[in-house]
């Protein structure tokens, strides 16, 4: 399919891949088109998914039991659950499931679709099982612990008494999203519950209904006219995979699509100064970071990771490639979450990192291979690092691609990206970022940042996380948290935080309701157009 095909069926009132020839026009009135680079998305299971542009498809394709509103992050809201009790010794949620909720098939959703996906999530083991795993629930356990009492009503226990809201706050996620057990049902190959099938189609409830996916080329997705909640203004909605910045721009402006995603700093800023565009900027729960392997001699070395505090422009790149895209942070607990703090006592500072790389016996500095993702603004953060740490006389091999197998396989010497987390809570980063139970190759704790890193996490700040989480008293809590900031700070850990993430994005004026979602799950059905 031609470029010139895909715009025109995205303009066209009437859908077809072989729309007409190109001609440039606004948007329809009654139909919202996105730009993506789709080069990330493999599949639309939501059980299995991993990736920001396919939680926020899932995230209209299917309900969850809990809502987490935009504006509201830290209050659990009824979802397909209009309401539940928690029992007083804290271990068991009873949710009562909404009656009235069809699938996209015309089957009825009830409780049994609940248990089934819940335990599906747990059982398939995938990546956004940590959502459930993390709290006790297994392959061995989970049919016990999550059932169905009947068509109305789930019972959730959980093994060990944790924080009732981050129990709540997991099922809320688009990890724990509810699925079409009935439907799947013959959908099924070799055990896999429908996963082959899911990862181009949908079995969900949501507002909108799967209509076609093209890998890398073209996502459409219909109006569900039996949405328990009404259908959406929106008929229609289009992504259109343009990886460039500068075709986004370019096709923004001129009103050919209505949002636009993962641009450039310079394409934000030109497109910051005109009247027909507004930058979104939505603060999440991750973090710019710097990964230094713990196997590696050199960089074990406390003074050596506290050298490289001192080599990152805070202020420099504040201003210029991260204006749109974070908020200089140093500490690991994202604002305006219990315990967070403003603290951010390091500056770039050559000579600094000098004297600590002669301290720990490096004066004439050493070389390293650093692996960076080849994205805005990931890669000019990584060349500016790269660059300072030059003066400092450490030469740093900065090699771009996809490196992310090697960070996971602790196959590298220095690694950086971003993270983003779904839990709105401290736990969620401090779990990946401050957590290490078993440090050896062995252990694949392949979830968490610190293991990764090979980071063997000081006892008592993995002591502290872990009582934080269980702790029932919101002060008390707040308080933990605090000290575990400044913890992690002191520990000259292994896993550098230097910016929150934000999340940027482009949305013509004209577009209303379209709100960025601190966990990915920006929905649709809430966007109307005033052209």
């Amino acid at each position: 399919m031609t470029n010139a095909h895909i715009f025109a069926l995205a303009g066209a009132t009437a859908l077809s891949i072989f729309a007409a020839p190109f001609a440039s026009a606004a948007t329809p009135a009654d139909q919202l088109v996105l730009a993506s680079n789709m080069s990330s998305m493999r599949g639309l299971d939501p059980h299995e998914l991993n990736q920001l542009e396919s939680a926020e498809v899932v995230a209209n394709l299917y309900e969850r039991l809990v809502v987490l509103a935009a504006d509201k992050m830290s209050e659990p809201e009824p979802g397909l659950a209009e309401s539940w009790i928690v029992s007083p010794d804290g271990k068991t949620f009873t949710f009562k499931i909404r009656s009235g909720v069809t699938f996209h098939s015309g089957n009825d959703l009830t409780a049994r679709d609940v248990e089934w996906s819940l335990r599906r999530l747990v059982k398939l083991g995938l990546a956004p099982s940590t959502d459930l795993r993390q709290w006790g629930f297994s392959a061995e356990n989970v049919d016990t612990l999550i059932r169905a009492t009947d068509d109305a009503t789930l019972v959730i226990e959980t093994p060990e008494v944790w924080n009732a809201n981050l129990i709540l706050f997991s099922l809320a996620s688009f990890s724990t999203s509810i699925l079409d057990s009935a439907f799947l049902a013959d959908k099924a190959k070799d055990g896999d519950m429908g996963r082959a099938y899911l990862q181009t189609a949908d079995a969900g409830s949501g507002p909108y209904a799967l209509r076609s996916w093209r890998s890398n080329e073209l996502l459409i997705a219909d109006a569900f006219k039996n949405y328990w909640q009404g259908a959406p203004a929106m008929r229609r909605v289009l992504i259109r995979h343009m990886p460039e910045s500068s075709a986004q721009r370019l096709q923004i402006e001129a009103g050919d699509i209505d949002v636009a995603t993962r641009l450039s700093s310079t394409d934000l800023n030109a497109l910051d100064t005109g009247d027909k565009v507004t930058i979104q900027k939505t603060p999440g729960f991750g973090f710019y970071y710097l990964a230094l392997n713990q196997k590696d001699e050199i960089l074990s070395k406390p003074k050596v990771r506290e050298a490289f505090r001192y080599l990152i422009d805070y202020d420099g790149l504040a201003g210029t490639v991260m204006k749109f895209y974070g908020v200089k942070q140093q500490t690991i607990i994202p604002a305006g979450l219990p315990g967070a703090s403003d603290e951010n006592p390091y500056t770039l500072n050559i000579d600094k990192a000098k004297a600590l790389l002669a301290e720990a016996g490096y004066p004439d500095g050493f070389s390293k291979v650093y692996y960076a993702t080849p994205v805005t603004p990931e890669y000019e953060v990584a060349q500016s690092l790269a660059a300072n740490a030059a003066k400092a006389g450490i030469k740093l091999d900065l090699q771009g691609g996809d490196h992310i197998g090697k960070f996971r396989a602790r196959d590298f010497q220095l690694f950086s990206a971003r993270s983003g987390e779904r839990l709105p809570d401290p736990h969620a980063v401090l779990n990946s970022y401050a957590t290490n139970a078993d440090n050896a190759d062995a252990a694949k704790l392949t979830g968490l940042l610190a293991w990764r890193s090979a980071w063997d996490v000081p006892e008592e700040i993995q002591t502290m996380v872990t009582a934080a989480a269980h702790e029932t008293d919101p002060s008390k809590r707040s308080d933990l948290y605090t000290k575990i900031n400044a913890a992690y700070l002191a520990a000259s850990p292994a896993v550098i935080t230097s910016f929150q993430r934000t999340d940027a994005k482009a949305v013509r004026n004209v577009v209303k309701g379209y709100v960025g979602h601190a966990t990915w799950l920006t929905r649709w059905d809430t966007v109307t157009k005033a052209e």
